[in-house]
């Protein structure tokens, strides 16, 4: 059975190929996308470590930046309503997960906390739970 976060977890896998990756620091950022990926492609959930939710939260904000600069005005010259449903779906959770991850790490809430989980929210066209 397919995911219905395949979509999403396509969008982080392509992100993380064709970012170069000479600097160490965006090796850890693409390989935390590419392992957020598997997890939310299998659970639409995933957990990351407080010591990395700061790395992670520059990857997802860096997969927001390349889709909005580079992908979503292709899709809309395209005129592909539901690519760009999609992908306003993907720059929205990025953004709101980028944030939600740094959050985490600065808010006394969260104090003490060594990992933290996150679920997607619905993507576009799923079904609604009952």
């Amino acid at each position: 059975m397919s995911s219905q976060y395949a979509f999403f977890a396509g969008i982080l896998r392509f992100v993380a190929r064709k970012t170069a990756a000479d600097d160490p620091e965006i090796r850890v950022m693409m390989g935390h996308l590419s392992g957020i990926a598997d997890a939310v492609e299998k659970t639409g959930r995933f957990m990351v470590l407080r010591e990395n939710c700061e790395s992670a939260a520059r990857a997802f904000a860096g997969v927001a930046k390349f889709l909005q600069e580079r992908i979503l005005p292709e899709a809309l010259a395209d005129g592909n309503k539901g690519a760009v449903e999609q992908l306003k779906w993907a720059i929205e959770t990025s953004l709101a997960l980028a944030a939600e991850l740094v959050k985490r790490i600065a808010h006394d809430d969260y104090a003490g906390q060594e990992s933290f989980t996150f679920d997607l929210p619905q993507p576009p066209g799923a079904a609604k739970p009952h």
